[in-house]
């Protein structure tokens, strides 16, 4: 297949969520934080991955 110069353009500047893979659509909200781009499907994932170090079980907090 013969790419045209504006369809080779146009291919790079595609946005993709690095969760998921989907492309993100001109006009759609993302999420980036640390180099991660997420879609807003994967948003509460991304949360997850970026508070885990956050992240405490009720009974088992650290004691001092």
């Amino acid at each position: 297949m013969i790419y045209t110069r504006s369809r080779r353009i146009r291919r790079r500047s595609l946005l993709r969520c690095t969760l998921c893979g989907l492309e993100i659509g001109k006009g759609e909200e993302y999420w980036s934080c640390n180099g991660t781009v997420a879609c807003r499907a994967c948003l509460p994932d991304l949360a997850r991955r970026e508070l885990a170090p956050c992240r405490e079980i009720r009974g088992e907090e650290a004691r001092p």
